[in-house]
C-alpha cells in the first residue's frame, strides 16, 4: 500500500525522471535518475531478462504445485455400491486445464495488467492489457510456427481433440474482439462495470460450454456442425487378446510392526473364460500411487513393466511395506496398470475404465492407540505427510546449490550449465524456500508460488516502464515486443518439447487457444472490473476531471477511462491476422491431415507465413503508435499504409496456402517402401496401401497384413487378428485389434496410403 501511495503521489512525474517512483524500481532515486539513458536502458533490460528468469524458475514451480493439486483421486459408489467403485481424478481434465493450468501458464500477463491498474491508483494503464495482447500474438503465430518446423518432414503431429480446439479458438477470437468492442464501441473510452463483469463471467462459460462438451452432451449439436463424425461407434468392450486387470478391485493388508513384502496377482483373461489369444508379448506399465497412505512411511514407491509371454495367463507384481510402530487409522494408496500394449488392454467395466486397471490397497491400523492430541494432528495433517514435507523441503534447500540439481547431475554438467547455474542460483536458492508440493495437496506451494510470481512481475512492471521512459518508446511498443516475449519464453519451451513428445498436437495449438482466451477474461475482466467498480463507488474528483476532459463533460459522476485508441488498433490488427492463422491451420488439416509437421516445402510455408504475420503485425502497429496515431496525421496516408499491409498479409497467406497444396500429402505416396516402415510392431497395427499385400505383413507383435488397394481383398493378420476392407469409394470398416471397430469415412479415399492410415488411426484408437 506505501509503494501504491508513493507512486500515486508522483504519478504527474514519469517514473525515469527525478521525482518518479514505481512500486519496486527506482531504486537508486535521484541519482540513478541523473544517469545517462544508454547504461540506464542497458541495466533495465539486464534487469527484465534477469526477472523473467526468475518467473520461469517459479513457474515451475507453480506448474508442479498444480499438477499435485489436479492428480488427487476420490472412491465414488456406482450404483449405490451394486456397480462397486471408480476411482476418479477431483478434477476434471477440461476444467483443471482452462481454470489452474491456463492460469498456470498466463500468470504473468495476468498479474502483469491487475498490478498495472492497482499501481496507477485505478487508472487505465497501456502496459498490462498489451502486453495481453502481445502474447497472444506471440503464442499463436511464433509459437505454433516453431512447433511446426521442429516436427520432421516425415512425421506430423494431429490435434486430437478438434471439438475443444474449435471452441477455444472461437472463444478466443470472440475474446479479443469483445476487447475491441468495448474499448472503441458504444461506450467509447469507458469501460462500465457490466462490460468488465461480463469479460470476467466469459471464463465460466468458456469453462462450462467445454465441460459439457467433453462429457458428450453437445455431441449432437458438433455432429451438425460437422466437427465431430456422425458415424461414430463405440469401440467394442470385447477382446480376442484379452484384458489386463488384477483378481479383485480392492485389496485389505493388516498393519503390522514388522516389514512387509505382499505379492498381488495380475491377470490376462477374456470375457466368458476363454484363453486369451496372443500372438506375441503383451506388457503393460504398473506404478503407484498415493491417496491416503504416505510414501516412504506407509508403503515403497515401485514402477515397472510387467510382460506376458504366449500361453501365460498371470504374472506378479511385489509391493513392499516398511515397518511401521502404529497406524492411527486406515490409509490406503493405488496400484495401477496403465499403457497396455501387444493386443491386450482394460476392462471398461473394472475400476480405471479402458484406460488403466486399479486396485485400491487398504492398510489397517494397528499399534497403541495415540493419545487425543496425536491422534487429531494425525487426522487434520497427518503425521507422516509433515515428516516427508518436511524431509522434502530439507532435500531442495541441500539441491539447489547443485548444478541440474543434484550431486549426480553435476558431475555431468557443462561449461554452459556452470554458467547458468550461477547466473540463477540466487532466484534457485530464494524459491527453494517455497513448501514442496506433498504439503497441503499442494495448495502450500500454489499460493506461496503465485505470490512470488505477484512479486516478480511487479519489479518487470516498473522495469518496463523504466525502459520505455529512458529510451522513449511507448509502453505499448514495449509491451507487445519485450514484455510480451519474456512473459511467453516459458511457453515457447514448453510448447516445443510437447510438439517433439507427444503424438498429438493438442498441447502445443489448443493450450494456446485456451490461454489466449483466459488472458482476456481474467487479465483484464478482474482488473477493469475492479477499477470500474472503485470509479463508480469513489466518484469524480478534482484530477479525474483534470485527467479526462472530455469524458467529464459528456458524462455525470465518474468512470474507468480507457483512452485505447492504439491499444483498439493493435487488437482489430491481432483479429485479422489470427483470423488468417487460424484459415491456415484448417486448410493444413484438410490438406497435410496434420496440424504441425507435414512435407518439408509446406511446413516451412505455413510457418514462414505465420512469422512474417508476427513480423507485420509488430511493425503496423509500431508504425500506428509512433506515426499514423499522433495528432496532425495524415489519415489518407495511413489508410494506404494499413491496406497495403492487409493486402500483402493475403498474399502470404494465399501463397502459403497454394504451397500447401502443391505438397500435400497423396495416395500415391504410399509406395511398397512406405508401406514397410510403417508397419507396426508391438501390438499396434500394418498400415494399408502400396498394392501389395505381402509388403505390408506386419513387422511384429500382432500387427496386420493388408489387401491389394486395387481388389480389396479380406486382410488377413498374419498373427491372428483380421481386418476387412470394403470397396474403395465407401467407408472401410475396420475390425481391428480386440474386435474394435472404427470407421474411415470419405468418399476421396479411394486409395488408402501407409502414412494416411496411420494418421486415421491416430485418431480413432489412439495409438501412435
Amino acid at each position: 500500500c506505501s509503494a501504491v501511495a508513493r507512486f500515486g503521489a508522483t504519478m504527474a512525474t514519469r517514473i525515469c525522471e527525478p521525482g518518479g517512483a514505481g512500486m519496486m524500481f527506482p531504486m537508486g532515486g535521484d541519482f540513478e535518475a541523473n544517469l545517462h539513458w544508454f547504461p540506464r536502458g542497458i541495466m533495465y533490460a539486464a534487469g527484465m531478462v534477469y526477472f523473467f528468469l526468475g518467473i520461469s524458475i517459479v513457474a515451475d514451480i507453480f506448474m508442479s504445485s498444480i499438477e499435485q493439486v489436479t492428480s488427487r483421486r476420490r472412491r465414488r459408489l456406482i450404483d449405490g455400491g451394486r456397480g462397486g467403485f471408480r476411482t476418479e481424478k477431483l478434477w476434471n481434465e477440461t476444467v483443471a486445464t482452462l481454470t489452474l493450468m491456463a492460469l498456470g501458464s498466463s500468470a504473468p500477463e495476468i498479474f502483469l495488467a491487475i498490478i498495472d491498474t492497482v499501481k496507477k491508483r485505478f487508472h487505465f494503464g497501456t502496459l498490462g492489457p498489451s502486453t495481453i495482447v502481445g502474447s497472444a500474438a506471440f503464442n499463436l503465430l511464433v509459437i505454433v510456427a516453431v512447433c511446426i518446423l521442429v516436427i520432421p518432414s516425415d512425421e506430423v503431429r494431429v490435434i486430437s481433440n478438434l471439438p475443444a480446439f474449435y471452441i477455444t479458438a472461437a472463444f478466443s477470437m470472440a475474446a479479443y474482439l469483445w476487447m475491441a468492442f468495448i474499448i472503441l464501441g458504444v461506450s467509447k473510452d469507458i469501460v462500465e462495470i457490466w462490460e468488465a463483469a461480463l469479460t470476467f463471467l466469459l471464463l465460466p462459460v468458456l469453462v462450462y460450454v467445454s465441460w459439457k462438451v467433453d462429457t458428450g452432451a453437445l455431441d449432437g449439436v458438433l455432429t451438425r456442425l460437422g466437427i465431430i463424425d456422425a458415424d461414430k461407434e463405440e469401440a467394442s468392450s470385447a477382446s480376442e487378446a484379452g484384458f489386463f486387470c488384477f483378481e479383485k478391485q480392492d485389496l485389505r493388508i493388516a498393519g503390522s510392526p514388522e516389514k512387509q513384502d505382499v505379492e498381488i496377482d495380475v491377470v490376462l483373461r477374456r470375457e466368458g473364460g476363454a484363453p486369451p489369444a496372443l500372438v506375441g508379448a503383451a506388457r503393460c506399465r504398473f506404478r503407484t500411487e498415493a491417496m491416503r497412505a504416505v510414501p516412504g512411511y506407509d508403503y515403497q514407491e515401485t514402477e515397472g513393466i510387467i510382460e506376458f509371454a504366449p500361453g501365460e495367463a498371470w504374472q506378479r507384481i511385489q509391493l513392499h511395506l516398511p515397518p511401521k510402530a502404529w497406524r492411527g487409522s486406515d490409509v490406503d494408496f493405488l496400484l495401477i496398470l496403465e499403457d497396455a500394449e501387444g493386443g491386450p488392454g482394460f476392462d471398461p467395466d473394472d475400476d480405471g475404465g479402458d484406460e488403466s486397471a486399479i486396485l485400491t490397497v487398504v492398510l489397517g491400523a494397528h499399534g497403541p492407540r495415540p493419545g487425543l492430541v496425536q491422534k487429531n494432528v494425525d487426522a487434520l495433517f497427518g503425521l507422516d505427510a509433515l515428516a516427508l514435507g518436511g524431509s522434502q523441503w530439507v532435500e531442495q534447500l541441500r539441491n539447489c546449490r547443485y548444478v541440474n540439481g543434484s550431486a549426480e547431475e553435476q558431475q555431468d554438467a557443462s561449461p554452459k550449465d556452470w554458467l547458468m547455474h550461477i547466473i540463477a542460483f540466487p532466484w534457485k536458492a530464494l524459491f527453494a524456500l517455497l513448501p514442496p508440493t506433498c504439503l497441503g495437496g499442494g495448495w502450500l506451494c500454489f499460493v506461496a508460488s503465485l505470490l512470488g510470481i505477484a512479486l516478480l512481475t511487479a519489479g518487470v512492471s516498473d522495469l518496463a516502464e523504466l525502459f520505455g521512459c529512458v529510451l522513449d518508446v511507448p509502453d505499448i511498443i514495449t509491451a507487445i515486443t519485450f514484455v510480451a516475449l519474456g512473459t511467453s519464453m516459458p511457453d515457447l519451451f514448453a510448447s516445443i518439447s510437447a510438439a517433439k513428445d507427444d503424438p498429438t498436437a493438442d498441447a502445443s495449438i489448443v493450450n494456446v487457444t485456451g490461454s489466449n482466451s483466459v488472458n482476456v477474461f481474467l487479465g483484464l475482466g478482474v482488473p477493469w472490473t475492479m477499477a470500474a467498480v472503485f470509479w463508480q463507488v469513489q466518484g469524480r474528483t478534482p484530477e479525474w476531471e483534470q485527467m479526462y476532459p472530455e469524458v467529464a463533460a459528456r458524462i455525470s459522476g465518474a468512470a474507468f477511462v480507457v483512452e485505447g485508441g492504439d491499444l483498439g488498433f493493435s487488437v482489430i490488427a491481432f483479429c485479422f491476422v489470427c483470423m488468417l492463422a487460424l484459415l491456415l491451420l484448417h486448410l493444413r488439416r484438410r490438406w497435410l491431415r496434420a496440424e504441425l509437421g507435414g512435407p518439408t516445402v509446406a511446413k516451412h510455408a505455413s510457418a514462414g507465413a505465420l512469422l512474417v504475420f508476427w513480423l507485420g503485425w509488430v511493425a503496423v502497429v509500431g508504425c500506428q503508435v509512433l506515426r499514423f496515431g499522433r495528432p496532425g496525421a495524415d489519415a489518407s496516408e495511413a489508410a494506404a499504409a494499413f491496406s497495403a499491409a492487409m493486402a500483402l498479409s493475403l498474399l502470404v497467406a494465399a501463397g502459403a496456402a497454394f504451397l500447401i497444396r502443391q505438397n500435400r500429402f497423396t495416395d500415391e505416396s504410399a509406395d511398397v517402401a512406405t508401406t514397410k516402415v510403417c508397419a507396426a510392431g508391438g501390438g499396434v497395427i500394418a498400415t494399408v496401401g502400396g498394392g501389395d499385400a505381402a509388403a505390408a505383413a506386419a513387422a511384429g507383435g500382432s500387427a496386420i497384413g493388408a489387401a491389394d488397394t486395387r481388389a480389396w481383398k479380406d486382410a488377413k493378420s498374419v498373427k491372428g487378428n483380421s481386418y476387412s476392407a470394403r470397396s474403395p469409394g465407401q467407408d472401410f470398416d475396420f475390425v481391428g485389434v480386440g474386435g474394435q471397430q472404427v470407421g474411415l469415412g470419405g468418399t476421396t479415399q479411394r486409395t488408402c496410403s501407409a502414412l494416411y492410415c496411420g494418421f486415421i488411426y491416430k485418431i480413432f484408437l489412439g495409438n501412435p
